[in-house]
């Protein structure tokens, strides 16, 4: 057992094979300290030893997370890497891909987009200051990992940083199923951004009108809608398709 480090502030606890191991990977994370089983640090040792660490057992985690999270019997205390600054994304990256979560405010929804994000080579999530959770434990478990590998930023006035994106040549593309036209590759560019908004609110007005398009994902007339991690991972796909 290494000696942990001192306590500071702004952390929290992943938990899980999947996003414990990537973030350790991680060289941009913050890892306070690492809780894991000794078979879990047999398995891993190279990776693990690189950080301080304890061994405890299953019990102990299960009573620290909760019968009810499937922490795989590996956890870590780390810092959070959202970023706050809609200048720390790097807009020089050829075919740079941008999401932009409206009022998105389910972690697992969270989560799922920023795997479909990672799957697709979205280079970057913006989500709002306000009404947007902060990274959790849900978003990195249901992320499975991919939370490294997305920039996560948050700022304070959406509409704002669309304009921003705008500036540098970005071409900003809403999801709403009101929309006359269709998501296709016809629309995309180098250098785009596509908003998606909440199930039951979809996306504000004012984030509305900052859209150089809106355009809907067909679907059957017997469903009334997808929830908004499938229709993202629908569109990331299409985005893909024009890289």
């Amino acid at each position: 057992m290494r000696n942990k480090a001192k306590i500071s502030k702004d952390l929290y606890y992943i938990y899980g094979k999947h996003p414990v191991l990537a973030a350790l990977s991680n060289p941009k994370r913050y890892i306070q300290n690492v809780l894991c089983t000794e078979d879990i640090f047999n398995l891993h040792k190279n990776l693990i030893s690189n950080h301080p660490y304890e061994i405890t057992n299953i019990d102990y985690l299960t009573r620290l997370f909760g019968s009810n999270h499937n922490h795989q019997g590996i956890a870590a205390n780390v810092k959070s890497i959202f970023s706050n600054r809609i200048e720390d994304i790097d807009i020089t990256i050829p075919n740079c891909k941008i999401a932009i979560l409206d009022q998105i405010t389910d972690p697992q929804n969270i989560g799922a987009i920023i795997r479909s994000a990672a799957s697709f080579d979205i280079t970057t999530i913006i989500l709002p200051l306000d009404n947007a959770p902060d990274e959790n434990a849900t978003i990195a478990k249901t992320a499975s990992g991919a939370l490294e590998l997305v920039q996560m930023v948050k700022v304070t006035n959406l509409r704002w940083s669309i304009e921003y994106l705008k500036k540098h040549g970005f071409w900003i593309i809403g999801l709403d199923g009101n929309a006359k036209q269709s998501l296709s590759t016809k629309i995309f560019s180098d250098r785009m951004a596509i908003v998606l908004g909440s199930e039951d609110k979809g996306i504000r007005r004012l984030v509305k009108e900052a859209c150089d398009h809106l355009v809907k994902i067909p679907i059957s007339s017997k469903v009334e809608s997808l929830n908004v991690s499938n229709a993202a991972a629908i569109a990331f796909y299409l985005i893909s398709l024009d890289s």
